[in-house]
């Protein structure tokens, strides 16, 4: 009578086999994931930034739009009816948070950076989007900073 299947040795080597490709290619997978958490937020500063201008355009809401030099939280933006316009539009009911935990460089984000900020000028229709920060470097509108681009 024959043995049909595999001998021990047989499946030990292919477990070692399988253990040494995922150690190799696991960083690989994570760097890939953080690169595409990064994407997904200067995406979604974009979003921001459009629902923002465009409710600044929209007569019912602009005059509740508050403006601001220096970058502040978009879930604690000024004016109630703009702020739901914003959200309304972007398809949120509260707050808007990031996906990315890491900036490029491999630092970590603090969790409480990881939010969007922004920077409106009416007049100007102007409107700048960061993540993760309030410096050019996290900027993800209108130009991707440094801190946020490999």
């Amino acid at each position: 009578m024959k043995n049909k299947g595999f001998s021990m040795v047989e499946l030990i080597v292919v477990i070692a086999i399988m253990a040494i490709l995922v150690g190799a290619l696991s960083p690989l997978l994570m760097q890939y994931i953080h690169k595409a958490r990064l994407s997904a937020d200067v995406d979604t500063g974009a979003e921001i930034s459009r629902a923002i201008m465009a409710c600044v355009v929209n007569d019912s809401v602009k005059d509740s739009a508050k403006e601001h030099n220096s970058p502040v939280p978009v879930n604690s933006m000024d004016g109630q009816e703009f702020k739901d316009a914003v959200f309304a539009m972007l398809g949120q009911e509260d707050s808007i948070t990031g996906r990315s935990t890491k900036d490029a460089d491999g630092n970590k984000i603090a969790d409480d950076k990881r939010q969007f900020y922004y920077t409106l000028d009416a007049e100007k229709n102007k409107v700048e989007v960061y993540y993760g920060g309030e410096t050019a470097d996290y900027q993800v509108y209108p130009v991707v900073g440094s801190k946020l681009v490999q």
